[in-house]
């Protein structure tokens, strides 16, 4: 697998724009406004998590297999195609682009019983479906399978590459000692490992929104870190107690020190300001990834883990407006997205069949008399 980011076909073809997304969602919106179709893509990220889980995928391939989801769905639309079909699709192909394949039987299996508490009965039985739907799925990717993740640019960012499984965390195949596909590596901050963890975490939950399509993801690494920083609790409360020094911070903050001891408010600015990367990009991803935790906290499944997941939403500094959280009086259940696809299958397939600029059938009979 390649190692140059800047010569893949990830960044050279599936780097793309808004207008380019919206343009993709055309024929959607004439069936469902943004939200809704916003929730439709956080609904099968979530699908694609749990048959992963199913299958013993490593977080790396259920990454894969989200972002080849998003990109099968800029040249088609959910209201003209199976969407369920196509998510188990993506799950097989990114196991066996990301050299860990699981059977096409287990994979035709494990989806049936996990769409079936969707109420979904139609998924096929025969296996043969799936892998001529693999085609399909190939074919609109243009054969490009490469995928480049920001957990290893992460690693890279914290000092802690030579402890992360670049397997799990980055593109397989890497090294750590060779030229990275972005940056030096110099200046690499050590942050604490709860701090990291959480940037983990953030970016895993990036792939319920669009970032992966937008920005590349070095740039998803920084904003998820500095999420991270702000979030954390003993990181935020040493940069908390940084802000509260004097201007000049640069200062022995003890008689026995032999040096200035630099705040955690400066290292932390001057890691941002040495990255040599746009901080207006960095504040753009930073409001997309708030913007989906918002809608994600209006979207429930009834389970333990969702309400585990609204409570985190109280977390002191997420509560206080962070983190905005959604609407409450508008909250959509996974029951009600499914409702909303089958809806807009209908009214798709009957404007196909009753197109509005069609002409009422001639009696020619009638015309000859």
């Amino acid at each position: 697998m390649a190692t140059n980011f800047w010569e893949s076909s990830h960044c050279n073809s599936w780097i793309l724009d808004e207008a380019t997304l919206r343009q993709a969602r055309a024929i959607d919106a004439q069936y469902a406004d943004g939200r809704e179709l916003a929730l439709i893509g956080i609904f099968f990220a979530n699908v694609i998590a749990k048959l992963g889980k199913r299958l013993n995928l490593r977080q790396q391939v259920i990454a894969t297999a989200t972002v080849y989801f998003r990109r099968f769905y800029i040249k088609s639309s959910y209201c003209e195609t199976d969407p369920f079909f196509v998510s188990a699709a993506c799950c097989y192909l990114a196991a066996k682009a990301e050299e860990a394949p699981v059977y096409l039987k287990a994979v035709v299996q494990e989806a049936r019983v996990l769409l079936s508490g969707y109420g979904i009965k139609t998924f096929p039985t025969d296996n043969t479906k799936l892998a001529e739907m693999e085609w399909y799925l190939l074919e609109d990717l243009d054969f490009h399978l490469i995928v480049f993740h920001p957990y290893r640019s992460l690693a890279t960012l914290c000092g802690k590459l030579g402890i992360v499984d670049l397997a799990e965390a980055g593109e397989v195949g890497a090294e750590p000692d060779e030229e990275r596909y972005w940056g030096t590596g110099d200046g690499a901050m050590n942050f604490d490992d709860g701090c990291v963890q959480m940037a983990w975490f953030v970016i895993n939950d990036s792939y319920r929104g669009e970032l992966c399509l937008l920005y590349p993801p070095y740039l998803i690494a920084i904003a998820a870190l500095y999420l991270s920083v702000l979030l954390h609790g003993n990181t935020r409360q040493r940069l908390s107690e940084s802000f509260e020094d004097p201007p000049t911070v640069r200062r022995t903050r003890s008689a026995g020190s032999a040096g200035p001891v630099v705040s955690t408010r400066d290292r932390l600015l001057d890691f941002l300001a040495g990255l040599n990367v746009s901080l207006e990009s960095v504040s753009r991803v930073c409001q997309h990834m708030l913007s989906m935790y918002a809608l994600w906290d209006i979207l429930t499944d009834g389970t333990d883990g969702d309400d585990k997941r609204r409570h985190d939403r109280k977390l002191p500094g997420i509560a206080t407006g962070l983190i905005p959280l959604g609407d409450r009086r508008s909250v959509y259940t996974e029951k009600a997205i499914v409702e909303k696809l089958f809806q807009m299958r209908e009214k798709r397939e009957s404007d196909l069949a009753h197109p509005p600029d069609a002409q009422p059938p001639v009696n020619k009979l009638m015309e000859k008399v």
